[in-house]
């Protein structure tokens, strides 16, 4: 690698630049991450451009207003109905209301019972108490899987372990109704992760903290939340980045259609492989 020195005329520039300016960032993505940042940097005075690759903002969090009323495709709870939540001072700001859907001691297995009522295909209500034992047998499978975990060096699916877990311990085997309803836990944590039993995690499912407060249903949905934190930037619609190098002081990201952006550094929250 060459050394450049100070002398340099092209790096002296730059630097004459940043001392007469604000320092510009470049960030890619405008989802929740992207945008918190974009707004982050630009309230302290940096210069701020977001490149998005799609036509809209808000990455997973996607409002749809098809049919009159709002309905969130994507992102729609706010877990930790509390003030140690980053977005709970905007959505107290903009008034927007919460549906409770869950108190402080629900996770993803674990929900009010009163508050719903299971039905099998033959459309005939499941006994709440046969839901709340099995709710239990899941939760004891869990703490299995977690020994399973601890025990392997390489990573594999919840469904492996689950797997695992019934050969050791045949009496968590469940038939019948009974099996029926576990299936309908795993089906909740699947809904958690977005994800199949079989492509998620056994190293990581467990690895996040959750704030209090419960959790929180967006009834007008996150448009107006994502809104409101981009109310300002500068956005770039349809810019997706292909490439970001590191030039001189700074980096030089590129477009899929060519275009080029040059700033004093790159934000990429997103899942990108440069």
């Amino acid at each position: 690698m060459e050394s450049r020195k100070n002398s340099d005329p092209q790096m002296h520039r730059v630097g004459e630049r940043m001392k007469t300016r604000s320092p510009s960032v470049i960030v890619v993505g405008s989802g929740f991450a992207g945008i918190s940042a974009a707004r982050t940097l630009q309230d302290a005075s940096f210069q701020v451009t977001v490149l998005e690759s799609r036509d809209r903002i808000g990455g997973r969090a996607h409002t749809d207003y098809s049919f009159g009323f709002p309905v969130d495709l994507g992102a729609s709870w706010l877990h930790g109905v509390c003030e140690e939540n980053p977005l709970a001072p905007v959505i107290g700001r903009l008034g927007l209301p919460l549906y409770r859907t869950s108190g402080d001691n629900s996770v993803l297995y674990d929900h009010d019972l009163e508050s719903y009522a299971l039905f099998d295909t033959e459309g005939n209500q499941v006994p709440k108490e046969l839901v709340r034992e099995v709710g239990v047998t899941f939760e004891k499978i869990l703490e299995e899987v977690k020994k399973v975990r601890d025990e392997q060096d390489a990573d594999m699916s919840i469904s492996q372990a689950f797997s695992i877990v019934i050969s050791r311990k045949p009496e968590l085997r469940l038939e019948g109704l009974a099996h029926n309803v576990i299936q309908w836990y795993l089906c909740r944590m699947e809904g958690w992760f977005a994800a199949d039993a079989d492509t998620i995690s056994v190293q990581c499912w467990d690895q996040e903290e959750m704030l209090p407060g419960g959790h929180g249903l967006m009834v007008r949905g996150y448009r107006p939340v994502i809104n409101t934190l981009a109310k300002g930037l500068d956005i770039r619609l349809n810019h997706r980045v292909t490439k970001i190098l590191r030039q001189y002081n700074g980096v030089k990201v590129t477009t899929e259609d060519g275009e080029t952006f040059v700033a004093d550094a790159a934000v990429s929250p997103s899942y990108f492989v440069f």
